[in-house]
């Protein structure tokens, strides 16, 4: 068979096989057992990223138990929230604290103290920041 044709069967025969790939995907949610990090924060990266190398990538995961409440403070940078369990109570000044639940993302502006809070059943999250390689990962 002439290799025009092939190619002219071979896409639609792929596009088939790959629509009902992403069908079972779209379909089954993943199974809901896995790893529980101790209360607290608990670092999963803290380092140079080739791309920036002057920089440093930081992320935490998170996990606060019911209604825990963290120590004021903010960060040089951007903080990049995502809640994965429970819910978090996020307050910044001059705005009414701002519930952040499952799957939904909030950030938190450089430089703006912010007091970590969980929801009556806890919280987990994935904190991420970006900093300049020398600067400090919290201020007071």
């Amino acid at each position: 068979m002439p290799a025009a044709i092939q190619t002219r069967l071979s896409l639609p025969l792929l596009a088939v096989a790959l629509g009902a790939c992403s069908a079972g995907f779209a379909q089954e949610p993943a199974p809901q057992a896995g790893w529980t990090p101790p209360i607290g924060p608990n670092p999963v990266f803290d380092t140079a990223p080739a791309a920036a190398p002057e920089h440093r990538l930081i992320v935490t995961d998170l996990n606060l138990g019911p209604d825990a409440v963290g120590d004021p403070h903010s960060h040089p940078w951007e903080e990049f929230l995502y809640v994965i369990a429970g819910e978090a109570l996020v307050g910044l000044p001059g705005a009414e604290p701002e519930v952040v639940s499952p799957g939904e993302t909030f950030i938190i502006p450089p430089r703006v103290v912010h007091t970590p809070k969980a929801g009556p059943e806890g919280v987990r999250a994935i904190v991420i920041r970006v900093h300049m390689a020398d600067d400090p990962v919290t201020l007071p």
